[in-house]
This record gives structure tokens, sequence and C-alpha cells, in this order.
């Protein structure tokens, strides 16, 4: 395979639940003590919520509006560049640890030994991604990727546009870059920019991926390369 890779985190990746029922809740019960705080990095982050709200909001509602951005697994960016600086503590802590599925380290160290760039692209902050990645139950995957994109540097992960924007920054053509998500909507919104787009079907997953060509591991992207 020649080009380039671009993953998804997670439902691709890593479990859903990795994400959901130990990164939210650990970032959750320190939102507000961060923001109050005025920590390293909340200035920019309260900076940016207030200029989705108005400058005129007060710190009750910044607390506000990012404790419901994250109930709502919203994607702002100011949401989650406060993610990435909550969990960095706890993944420098011990507290936290990344977790990908078994057929991820080999894949990845497969394209890396065959010269097939990987990128993550996730909504997720890019500090966040890189934590996730030096820390998994597998040992620090770093090594194998060649860098990474957010909704900061890289755009809404369902508008096409940001798959151009990406494609461009990698100096890849579209037709050379496969995508890999377990998002229909993502999926497409590659598609549309010209890339390559297959969905990764994990265990308890019910998306309906459409036309898009499917694997249950990445192991077995031969064949659904030859159909992409």
């Amino acid at each position: 395979m020649s080009g380039a890779v671009v993953l998804d985190i997670e439902g691709t990746v890593s479990p859903l639940s990795a994400v959901h029922d130990v990164l939210f809740p650990y970032a959750r019960e320190r939102i507000e003590s961060w923001v109050r705080e005025d920590r390293p990095g909340t200035p920019a982050v309260t900076a940016g919520v207030r200029g989705m709200l108005g400058e005129r909001a007060g710190l009750d509602q910044v607390v506000a509006a990012l404790l419901d951005w994250h109930d709502e697994n919203a994607k702002h960016s100011p949401l989650k560049t406060l993610h990435g600086l909550i969990w960095e503590q706890g993944f420098l802590a011990g507290e936290l640890a990344g977790q990908v599925y078994p057929d991820v380290p080999p894949a990845l160290a497969g394209w890396r030994r065959r010269g097939t760039p990987c990128w993550i692209y996730s909504s997720g902050s890019v500090l966040a991604q890189r934590l996730w990645f030096s820390r998994t139950d597998h040992g620090d995957l770093t090594g194998h990727l060649a860098g990474h994109f957010d909704t900061v540097n890289g755009g809404p992960k369902r508008e096409p546009a940001s798959y151009r924007r990406i494609a461009a920054e990698i100096g890849t053509p579209g037709a050379d870059i496969l995508f890999l998500s377990d998002s229909r909507a993502e999926l497409d919104a590659a598609r549309a920019a010209g890339w390559r787009a297959v969905g990764v079907r994990r265990p308890g997953t019910t998306a309906d991926f459409g036309p898009h060509p499917v694997v249950a591991d990445l192991g077995a992207l031969g064949t659904a390369t030859e159909v992409a």
C-alpha cells in the first residue's frame, strides 16, 4: 500500500467504553475546578467559550456551558482543549492509560514498515491524542504515527472541506488516502473529498455504513481496500 492512512480513534482503534466510561467521567469531575482555579492553559479555554457565548459571559456561564457541552458530547474546540489539559495530568500521574484493540499495534507497525505514513484524526485534542498513544495498554505507539489532526487544525469531521485541508497538509492526493472510521457521516465526508473510506465495525457496533466497505479488524484491510 502506498499513500497514507488516516485513523479515527473512538470505536475504530479504541473501544468507545475506554473514552466514555473512563476519560469522560475523569474530565467532568475536574472541569469546574480547573476553570475556577485558572490553571495553565485555561485562560485560552475561557476566552474560546466567551467567543461562542459572548464576551460578557461570566465565569459561572462559562463553567455551565462547558459542563453542558461535555454532557452533550459536543465537539466544541474549547471543551476538547480543556479535556486534553485535564487528561494530561491524569496520564502523567499514572491515573489514566490509553486502550487500543489488539489488531492496532501490528497494523500500525505494518504500515510503518511499508513506508505508509499513518495519521490520527479525532475530535479529541492533539494533546489528548498524543497522550493516549504514548501510554497505551500495548506500550508507546507514537513512533508509528506521522502526526495528529483534531477539529482545530483539521476542521469538523463531518465536512468534506476538512478532509481536503488534511490532504493538502500531508501532501497526499485524496485518492491515495485511506480513512478508517466507525462513523458513516465521517466516511461520507471523506469520500466526498475524494478519499478512500472504509468502515470499522467493532464488537457491539450497530452502525449503518451504507455503501462503504467494512472490516471487523485492521488485519482484514486487504480485501476492503480492493473494493474501496
